[in-house]
């Protein structure tokens, strides 16, 4: 019996102080200085839910800025800066000249470009996007964020980017310069699984979806259940449906074998939210995973009609000539908790605790396949600089 109690007492002890034991790891591992240019464009709050993973796991892995401090959501990125009152400002690469961009490109060490669509009018000042039209106020990659990122992949700087970095509202131009420099090629195609289609029941539905469809479909919305939404940049929209056209409602993102042995993912995972289809022109562009969407016949033939591929890449990596990777979804763009991002080795907890069922819920990617996925690239690199 006092064995027992014994066991029990050491068991609750362990319990109560395992998180201290583990914010001690954190706080007596030695800091990693990179410096980091993180731009988003998309900032609606200071809550930075664009690029929360990314700053997640530069503090959780101990990579700070040159004076020491660990890297801000809310102040230390380029782009979009929201205020009180509807105010705002931005601070971007706009009004840099070429030689303010060259030194700049010498200062940093790596640029993430985390979200590039911008901030809509009625997004920001009727806080809601549900109405037939709004004009832009701020987004899309211009011309000076194109000849920085030319100076960054010429110094063999990493550069990170992901969803929605060629897509609208980037005009054809700034696009088509920013693919050839990367060697790939957006279809024009982006999509998203909704765990529900139905209008009634899902207000986050986006308004100009539901009306394009219907102005392209004779006024009709058929859909009930979850499904995957596809949009094109000419306003073509195609939709799946669970059941009624998927046999499974979830893409897949699915990773070769080198893959999950170089940066440790799963070989498949579900993927939620939204994704483009872009291709690669250069065969320097290693894919390191792919979606898969699993259409029924009636799915197979919506998106046959559309030229629609159901598998396409999920992230690139090309270290040939310098370091780049690219995701094909919006996947530092999460509402990861900042509880647990100052304790080393959270991750392997965690992991015991995720559910799994809940098919809309992005935490499980974070866990399973961004965090892991960005230790490997920024570690990895940190080490050349290092060396």
């Amino acid at each position: 019996m006092k064995i027992k109690r014994l066991i029990i007492s050491i068991v609750l002890l362990v319990f109560i102080l395992l998180p201290f034991l583990l914010w001690l790891s954190w706080k007596l591992t030695p800091h990693k200085h990179l410096n980091v240019l993180i731009m988003d464009k998309t900032m609606l709050t200071q809550e930075g839910i664009e690029h929360n993973a990314f700053n997640w796991v530069l503090t959780h892995k101990g990579y700070v800025k040159p004076d020491e401090g660990f890297y801000s959501i809310a102040d230390d990125y380029f782009g979009f800066f929201p205020l009180e009152n509807h105010k705002y400002y931005i601070r971007d690469l706009a009004k840099y000249t070429d030689k303010q961009l060259d030194s700049l490109s010498n200062l940093y060490q790596m640029a993430y470009f985390a979200d590039t669509y911008g901030v809509y009018y009625n997004e920001w000042y009727r806080q809601k996007n549900r109405v037939k039209y709004s004009e832009k106020l701020y987004g899309g990659l211009d011309e000076n964020d194109y000849l920085f990122l030319k100076k960054m992949k010429e110094k063999k700087k990493l550069i990170i980017a992901e969803f929605n970095f060629f897509a609208t509202p980037t005009c054809s131009d700034v696009r088509e310069k920013t693919e050839k420099l990367f060697g790939l090629n957006w279809t024009g195609w982006t999509g998203r699984y909704f765990e529900m289609l139905d209008t009634i029941k899902n207000p986050e539905l986006p308004y100009w979806v539901i009306r394009l469809y219907k102005e392209q479909h004779n006024g009709k919305w058929p859909f009930k259940k979850s499904g995957i939404i596809f949009v094109n940049d000419d306003q073509t929209i195609a939709i799946l449906e669970n059941e009624t056209h998927l046999k499974k409602e979830v893409p897949s993102v699915k990773s070769f074998e080198y893959s999950v042995e170089k940066f440790g993912i799963p070989d498949e995972i579900n993927y939620p939210y939204w994704f483009d289809i872009t291709l690669s022109a250069d065969t320097n562009n290693k894919m390191i995973s792919y979606y898969e969407i699993f259409p029924n016949v009636k799915g197979d033939s919506i998106l046959n009609h559309h030229k629609i591929p159901k598998i396409f890449p999920a992230a690139f990596e090309n270290i040939k000539d310098s370091p780049f990777y690219y995701f094909c979804g919006d996947y530092t763009d999460s509402h990861i908790d900042n509880t647990f991002m100052k304790f080393d080795g959270i991750e392997y907890f965690k992991l015991f605790l995720l559910n799994e069922n809940n098919k809309s819920d992005r935490t499980l990617f974070f866990w399973r396949y961004y965090l892991p996925i960005e230790e490997k690239i920024l570690g990895g690199y940190y080490k050349t600089i290092v060396q």
